[in-house]
């Protein structure tokens, strides 16, 4: 025997008659399952002021694999942006003769003018500031 209740609800005509058309969506057995899910549903987001842990599964989901994704991407960039700058820096400093203070210096410039262009710093810029301009 089912530790169930009958209950007599009101609801508005268009309410319910929505109901009877989605809940075999939802592969449900009965207008009664649904109407149980959808109350266990809502009672769960009201208790968890949480709308992220009732959020549609498959959402969650596809949510997750296109941050994923991102990550994947820009992670693989930045790789390929450290082997790119690795190259730059060993062929700068096999051609020039400068101490390791020098270069000090200049990375302590090159991060002010960074953040203060909030990273729009490109080699124009560098030229500019070279010939002191």
């Amino acid at each position: 025997m089912s530790d169930k209740s009958k209950v007599g609800l009101k609801i508005r005509s268009d309410v319910l008659n929505d109901a009877r058309d989605t809940f075999p969506i939802d592969q449900c057995r009965c207008l009664s399952e649904f109407t149980e899910r959808a109350l266990e549903y809502y009672m769960g987001y009201v208790r968890s002021n949480r709308m992220a842990d009732y959020l549609s599964p498959t959402i969650m989901s596809s949510l997750k694999a296109v941050s994923d994704e991102s990550t994947t991407r820009i992670t693989r960039i930045l790789f390929k942006l450290a082997v790119e700058m690795a190259v730059m820096n060993n062929l700068f400093a096999a051609s020039l003769n400068i101490d390791e203070e020098q270069i000090n210096s200049i990375r302590h410039e090159c991060e002010k003018a960074v953040r203060r262009t909030n990273g729009d710093f490109n080699m124009n810029d560098a030229v500019r500031w070279q010939k002191g301009g």
